[in-house]
């Protein structure tokens, strides 16, 4: 018997939705086929610090049948990237944590996707302790986040793992770090160092472990009056304040409350940039005009860091080098743009 028009169309639509879940069973189906099951990570942990590993591999917990590490650590300790990748996943907004699998799907996290088509995952992060967004091309040991207690989880610390995709399932894979003990498969109640530091902070006068306020000051000389205006950002535990001024005319003076994720942001963001002070200095006596950057952090009203460099006639002199500018970005991030606003 003959089919009508309608059911033609039926017909044939229900044909292409089966290809299509052929299609994509094929796919969920496929794996990475240059998977590089010998990269050495870094540990996710700060250059120079050491962590416990407190749960391995197939751990009783909850690592049961996965190649999975447990970090201790505390809440707001710095996370580095163990591998350079793109971030594939991010979640920050979550408060709550526990060890009850009714928290299973409320851990922040951060998920970096690999070369070779590995995902890295980093869970139980802060509440907004993601400093990383989706697409981000993230470098072999950069600050991404602070880790946490959120999710599943009944202490701060740092779960860890590698995985793919295979027939739509994750599946972890062991995983080899460069350790203060040569290059080691990690070994649950050890604990680990990551030894290394960059070039950078190596060279820099170190930023002091307790400091208590930062500030950036810029002063732009170059074509007065219109733009001989110095701008100040400086930071605190609790606050940060902008002042912009012209000729001792203050044209600007705002202080806002600040998080302490984004106070930790800032002291890290001074060694990452790598500021420090040069050995050599050599002023600009005679130069008129320019830019110049002072760079200063305090403890309890005491001086402990001071640098500044000046631009003027095409050249650049002064005691203090470093990615000043990125610098200024991170402390500025976040904030509202309104803040800064002068007219």
């Amino acid at each position: 018997m003959l089919i009508n028009k309608i059911e033609l169309i039926v017909l044939l639509k229900s044909i292409l939705f089966l290809l299509s879940l052929i299609a994509f069973s094929l796919l969920s189906q496929r794996s990475p086929k240059n998977i590089d099951t010998n990269y050495v990570y870094d540990l996710p942990i700060a250059p120079g610090k050491k962590s416990m590993v407190m749960q391995g591999y197939n751990g009783s917990y909850s690592h049961q049948g996965q190649f999975a590490l447990d970090f201790k650590a505390k809440k707001g300790t710095p996370v580095h990237a163990a591998r350079e990748g793109i971030v594939y996943k991010t979640e920050s907004s979550n408060v709550k944590g526990g060890p009850k699998k009714k928290f299973l799907r409320l851990g922040n996290h951060i998920v970096i996707k690999h070369s070779d088509g590995t995902f890295a995952a980093y869970w139980h992060l802060l509440y907004e302790g993601v400093f990383v967004k989706v697409g981000d091309a993230i470098t072999k040991g950069q600050l991404i986040g602070l880790s946490g207690n959120t999710g599943y989880s009944s202490w701060p610390h740092l779960h860890f793992d590698v995985y793919y995709f295979s027939n739509g399932k994750q599946v972890t894979i062991p995983t080899k770090f460069v350790t203060n003990k040569g290059v080691k498969e990690l070994k649950v109640y050890r604990k680990y160092g990551n030894p290394k530091v960059d070039q950078i902070i190596e060279e820099t006068i170190q930023l002091p472990k307790n400091i208590d306020k930062i500030e950036y000051h810029f002063q732009d000389a170059s074509v007065p009056p219109l733009h001989h205006r110095s701008y100040s950002w400086i930071i605190t535990e609790t606050q940060l304040r902008f002042t912009a001024n012209s000729y001792g005319t203050i044209l600007k003076d705002t202080t806002i409350a600040i998080s302490a994720i984004k106070w930790e942001q800032c002291k890290t963001a001074f060694l990452n940039c790598g500021i420090k002070n040069q050995k050599n200095i050599e002023t600009n006596q005679g130069c008129t005009g320019g830019t110049s950057i002072t760079i200063q952090t305090w403890l309890n009203g005491k001086e402990n860091f001071s640098g500044t460099a000046s631009k003027c006639g095409g050249k650049t002199v002064g005691n203090l080098s470093g990615n000043t500018e990125k610098f200024l970005s991170v402390i500025k991030e976040g904030v509202d743009p309104l803040v800064y606003q002068t007219n």
